[in-house]
């Protein structure tokens, strides 16, 4: 059930109208000059074309051969997946001042682009036009030319985007929903078919948008004056449902009442991708290591920034060095501790890259870090002079680096710890893991039968001559049996466990097998 509206919406719209040219210039370096036409096509029409080209006579949705008539150009073929992604990525960015983004994906009709709704945020950023300056800020990064649009709709801010004389609210004047209705009655009525909708075909909506400029309907202006006047029942007569539903969402307008809508309807949640990749691309060829560090700690500090804005920690992160001919190295760096700090991250990429040799001239750096977590609040005891914290902490930090150190030098396998798994059968109870992988605590044991310190892995046989057993000298049963069962489903096991001493006094664990009918030793008390 909708809810009843207690806060006005507002709007802020994110359009990028030369993306499918800008993602390939971010790319692949294409160098927009002035004597350079650049021209992007998707299924013979132009999608978009740098400002030379447009200078002379090129045009969205011409079609290829006209425009290769028109002038001499580069043509490039749209990358749907590429903008998608930058889109992605903006919308993450952008993640940190409200969750309410929907994302205009690349489609053949209108722009690409992002809708925040940010009423919820005013007040945490004292303000729209506090907002708006930190948006910017954060759009100077990509180096994407955009426009931006502001409303108490996510349509009617899409559409101001399209007005080169909006006014851009500030925080002592935001814009009411009397200034957002005068602003779009001065825009054209063709604007109606780059409004985001999906309910309506682009055809159709033509057709409509072409009866409404017959009918005199020449501006969104001559719209809000004959819904004034009468109601929309005239445009649901003449154009459809459909088409007088995409009106009102515009105005935000009931079309029975003629009044604002009472209620509101529900608002996209972003979910941002946890993945975190970010990249510099050096002037000039790097040849070692030591020059690596700088841009190795710029790129952690945006990772560490990422993760304090998602409130989220890692554990592993990958490094990727690349030349000009796309040649790759990897390192991987592992914690033993979750972080979300950069400092001891730094230190350990050091400690890989001293180990290791750089195999060509880097070009390239990236960081990538695809398993982070949500950050989880560890309680600790009071301490008021707080030196027992700030030695945990210092253990923490030697024993994580120690073991980067003794990797690094031995190799990723040479370090392992051992976690439980659910088998009853002592050999299958454990398993080697990686030292940085997450392992559960130990489960309370369910016997309190005595275990040896030593297994084998696998058990050893046991000779038995007449009566008595022999493993390296004569056994002599001292507890037992204890009988162990399990695995039925795979490999079924049934073994009697006895506690043996064999004649130099050493301990022994060994059972009988009752499906092979022999005898083995599993472990050594020591």
């Amino acid at each position: 059930m909708a809810n009843k509206k207690n806060v006005a919406k507002t709007w802020i719209a994110l359009r990028f109208p030369l993306l499918p040219l800008e993602v390939f210039a971010v790319n692949s370096r294409i160098n927009e000059g002035a004597d350079t036409a650049i021209i992007v096509t998707h299924k013979q029409q132009v999608v978009c074309a740098n400002p030379n080209a447009v200078n002379q006579g090129i045009k969205q949705h011409m079609s290829v051969t006209t425009a290769q008539i028109l002038v001499q150009s580069q043509l490039l073929e749209r990358d749907i997946q590429i903008e998608k992604a930058a889109i992605h990525q903006l919308a993450n960015t952008l993640y940190s001042f409200t969750p309410y983004i929907e994302k205009q994906t690349p489609n053949p009709n209108t722009h690409s682009g992002l809708l925040i709704e940010v009423s919820r945020s005013l007040t945490l950023f004292k303000g729209l036009g506090n907002i708006i300056t930190l948006i910017q800020q954060e759009l100077q990064t990509f180096n994407f030319h955009y426009c931006l649009g502001t409303g108490h709709t996510s349509k009617a801010a899409w559409l101001l985007s399209f007005d080169k004389q909006k006014k851009i609210p500030d925080n002592e004047k935001p814009h009411t929903r009397t200034d957002v209705i005068e602003q779009l009655q001065t825009l054209d009525s063709t604007l109606l078919a780059q409004c985001p909708q999906h309910t309506i075909s682009n055809t159709q909506l033509q057709t409509h948008i072409a009866a409404l400029k017959k009918s005199g309907f020449n501006s969104l202006g001559d719209i809000v004056r004959q819904i004034n006047t009468q109601s929309l029942a005239s445009f649901r007569k003449r154009w459809g449902q459909a088409f007088s539903q995409l009106i009102a969402d515009i105005f935000d307008i009931d079309q029975v009442t003629l009044q604002p809508s009472l209620f509101e309807k529900p608002t996209t949640l972003f979910q941002p991708e946890e993945f975190f990749h970010d990249s510099i691309q050096f002037d000039y060829p790097i040849t070692n290591s030591a020059q690596l560090m700088p841009p190795m700690e710029y790129l952690l500090q945006n990772l560490s920034r990422y993760l304090y804005n998602r409130q989220r920690q890692c554990q592993s992160i990958d490094w990727v060095l690349m030349d000009i001919y796309h040649h790759k190295q990897q390192l991987e760096v592992h914690t033993s501790e979750n972080q979300d700090q950069w400092p001891l991250l730094l230190e350990l990429s050091r400690i890989q890259l001293d180990a290791q040799t750089l195999n060509f001239e880097v070009d390239t750096l990236e960081l990538r870090c695809s398993n982070s977590m949500p950050l989880h609040a560890s309680s600790h005891s009071l301490n008021f002079d707080g030196d027992t914290s700030a030695r945990r902490d210092k253990l923490n930090h030697d024993f994580t680096v120690t073991t980067a150190k003794l990797k690094a030098r031995l190799g990723e396998d040479a370090l392992f710890k051992i976690a439980c798994t659910d088998s009853h059968i002592p050999e299958k109870s454990q398993k080697k893991v990686s030292i940085a992988h997450n392992t559960k605590p130990s489960p309370t044991p369910t016997t309190t039968a005595v275990r040896p310190s030593w297994l084998f892995e696998p058990p050893l046989p046991v000779q038995q001559r007449q009566q008595y057993l022999f493993w390296r000298g004569r056994l002599e049963l001292l507890q037992g049996p204890e009988r162990i069962e399990g695995n039925w489903w795979q490999s079924p096991t049934a073994r009697d466990y006895f506690i043996a001493r064999r004649d130099d006094h050493l301990r022994l664990w060994i059972f009988y097998d009752q499906l092979n009918k022999s005898w083995f030793v599993q472990g050594v008390f020591v």
